[in-house]
């Protein structure tokens, strides 16, 4: 009988270490897992700030792309991309800049409301925007991991160019 209860608490400890084991890998595999998905998730968010912030900015300068519509300024002391549209006998204008770490946009009348009333899109560090030539203007971003892109946007409407 001596012998039958040795074996016995041995076959249970081999049990629960073979469950023990089973329960660290499955850990372990778990644990791989979730770092995977941390840095793909990280590599997925900044591939998307990259493709938005770009997109959105040439699609809002091609929605706006009129002979002398396009203005390359100054807002409040801020520096801003300028597009301009009549409404109703009245001048509008939207207004893409970078605001306490957000790009912005501003949709309002010329000169009606200050910076911070503008709509976040992006956070954003800065944004300069420059003529290369009368039709083609070069956006360039510094996003707030530190991350830079830039494009050129091409004015194609008839005799536009920037002002």
């Amino acid at each position: 009988m001596r012998k039958s209860q040795k074996s016995h608490t041995i076959d249970v400890i081999f049990v629960l270490a073979l469950a023990c084991t089973f329960a660290a890998s499955i850990l372990m595999v778990l644990m791989l897992g979730v770092n995977f998905y941390a840095d793909i998730q990280k590599s997925s968010n900044e591939e998307f700030n990259d493709r938005v912030c770009l997109s959105y900015i040439t699609a809002k300068i091609h929605s706006n792309d009129r002979a002398g519509h396009v203005e390359i300024g100054s807002f409040e002391g801020i520096h801003a991309l300028f597009m301009y549209r009549e409404f109703d006998d009245e001048m509008y204008n939207t207004i893409i800049y970078v605001y306490d770490g957000w790009l912005m946009e501003l949709f309002a009348e010329k000169d009606l409301l200050p910076p911070e009333s503008g709509t976040p899109v992006l956070e954003l560090e800065s944004i300069t925007f420059e003529n290369v030539t009368d039709d083609l203007l070069s956006v360039e971003y510094l996003d707030a991991a530190g991350k830079s892109g830039k494009v050129y946007v091409n004015l194609r409407s008839e005799g536009g160019s920037l002002t």
